[in-house]
């Protein structure tokens, strides 16, 4: 992936066009009735007006679902992935949502390890003019062991759930740690 981003990089600063490079190790991206890249379940989406962002391709299905199943559906779903090294970040796609005049709200998932929710948090709490609601997944791993990928390491700093859960409700986020509330929260938000 880093030859992958060097390329690209090149290729931009060359007068290249500028290609958005999402992953690797995610399930793509999907606007409902207009565009589905990679391997997300299409039967699940509804075309809606809430923004799906999250490094889990399964808490991604996991809300796309919530929101089908209460009528609300989606404008786009972003699988970012969870690799160390990769392409569009949270705060990208929250740029992306927060420009977008089809999205109403936003639910940001993460993970543990690395710095990319609270980076995007705090972008949101001075950016952001949409509601969001934030889950992180991995409340209960312990420090220093790697959980599913190599982007799920924790070190024991600002990069474990709770940490940032705390980051996420200081920047006005309404968060859970129950991802079977997602939807209902951002049904009550908008």
């Amino acid at each position: 992936m880093l030859v992958v981003r060097n390329r690209m990089k090149k290729r931009e600063a060359a007068g290249g066009k500028k290609t958005l490079l999402l992953g690797p190790n995610c399930p793509g991206l999907i606007t409902p009735e207009e565009v589905k890249i990679g391997i997300m379940p299409g039967h699940i989406h509804r075309k809606g007006r809430i923004g799906v962002v999250s490094r889990s391709g399964t808490l991604t299905n996991e809300a796309v679902g919530q929101l089908t199943e209460i009528g609300l559906g989606q404008s786009t779903a972003v699988g970012t992935g969870g690799d160390p090294i990769n392409g569009l970040k949270h705060i990208d796609i929250m740029r992306l949502f927060n420009d977008d005049p089809d999205t109403d709200a936003v639910i940001m998932i993460g993970e543990i390890g690395g710095p990319d929710e609270a980076d995007a948090a705090v972008w949101c709490k001075a950016n952001m003019k949409k509601p969001i609601v934030g889950f992180i997944a991995g409340v209960t791993a312990p420090a220093g062991k790697r959980m599913g990928h190599a982007g799920a390491l924790i070190s024991g700093g600002a990069d474990t759930a709770d940490a940032k859960l705390a980051i996420m409700e200081e920047c006005g986020f309404t968060v859970t740690r129950d991802p079977s509330e997602m939807g209902k929260l951002i049904k009550k938000l908008i």
